[in-house]
């Protein structure tokens, strides 16, 4: 079975990241062929990753994402690739996939794709209602990475719940030994000048309004000096929140590491992981932090406290003070540390990225 995978590029979001832990395993699969098609050449740190472990990985010719004739490229490529199953991720992708679809001679052609988030901004405008419908009508199977984004996908495209069996749920899996397995650094090779002793929080995401950063920023000024804060990722507001923590006098305390390749080994070695966010689709991170046995605080928001179920701790999205708190009880009170450390390997179990891989591939076979 051959099958494509196309997405807007390989920056360092959550989507991309499943890519690249999903495809390989796939491709280890019997009869299972997977590629990846992009559609533009910037951005694309998980490139070389994903050329190394033996995956193809094709850009289109426009390399633009928002150039319409990616429609009629990325038709080309399906018929000249031959492919059985044509998988999109992420708008505009996902419209100029479906798209293409109009154009395709060859019916038996699959189209699947993903839903990433509970929000975007397209649902703030009740015209783009009809347009998604519209979009959305092309695709075999639509899976979302939880209920809640299915549910508000399904309230927005079929509030009448006529095609509810199209939708099917596969939530974010991560290499779950590949974390438990990783050795961490000491910390002052991690953070140079600091001490052992030194705590460390953490937080892995880009830079984007939707992450809120600010927050945890702001929540660690209000914690004392050997508390250090350790950012990792890259996007459009990463000066905005490196102006914030020099105005809150804390810059020598929080540390921008930009993109990292060994978020793995950065887990093992800080003290505890939060997720600041005002939406998620899925809280990716949150599971990595899980699986390295990290104690985890997450925002009270739908992506997070789902995949969190007790086995962290929630603090209301934006409140900076909240979330201090909670952070100085984790860290000074040994008994929570343990207890909320034990939760989290037992819960990430549950996130095994080669069960999800089994599940797609399966879906895949249904559809074919």
């Amino acid at each position: 079975m051959k099958v494509l995978h196309i997405i807007n590029n390989l920056g360092s979001g959550g989507a991309e990241k499943l890519l690249e832990d999903l495809i390989p395993l796939m491709n280890k699969m019997e009869n299972m062929e997977v590629d990846i098609l992009l559609l533009t050449d910037k951005n694309n740190v998980f490139f070389d990753s994903l050329i190394n472990k033996g995956v193809k990985v094709d850009v289109v010719k426009y390399k633009n994402m928002y150039d319409i004739r990616n429609i009629f490229e990325v038709k080309k490529y399906i018929v000249n690739g031959g492919y059985d199953i044509v998988h999109s991720h992420i708008f505009p992708t996902q419209y100029w996939v479906a798209l293409s679809r109009v154009f395709l001679r060859n019916k038996k052609v699959k189209f699947v794709t993903t839903e990433h988030s509970t929000h975007n901004r397209r649902r703030e405008k009740f015209y783009f209602r009809y347009i998604d419908k519209l979009i959305y009508s092309q695709y075999d199977s639509i899976i979302s990475i939880t209920k809640k984004t299915r549910d508000n996908l399904i309230d927005w495209i079929d509030p009448k719940h006529k095609k509810i069996d199209k939708h099917v749920v596969i939530e974010n899996g991560v290499d779950i030994e590949k974390i438990k397995v990783a050795l961490p650094y000491k910390k002052n090779e991690l953070i140079k000048g600091i001490i052992e002793n030194t705590k460390l929080i953490c937080m892995v995401g880009r830079f984007s309004e939707a992450k809120d950063q600010p927050t945890l920023i702001r929540a660690v000024s209000k914690l004392s000096e050997d508390i250090h804060l350790v950012l990792v990722g890259e996007g459009p507001l990463m000066g905005d929140n490196e102006e914030l923590a020099e105005q809150l006098g804390v810059s020598g305390r929080v540390h921008f590491l930009g993109f990292r390749q060994d978020i793995p080994r950065i887990l093992k070695t800080v003290d505890i992981v939060v997720l600041s966010s005002h939406w998620e689709g899925f809280g990716l991170a949150a599971v990595e932090g899980m699986a390295a046995g990290k104690p985890v605080i997450a925002s009270d928001v739908e992506g997070l406290r789902d995949v969190l179920d007790k086995a962290g701790l929630i603090f209301t999205s934006g409140d900076d003070k909240e979330l201090s708190h909670k952070i100085v009880r984790v860290l000074k009170e040994e008994k929570i540390y343990i207890k909320y450390k034990t939760r989290s390997l037992i819960s990430a179990s549950k996130y095994s990225i080669h069960e999800k891989v089994q599940r797609y591939v399966d879906l895949y076979k249904k559809e074919s």
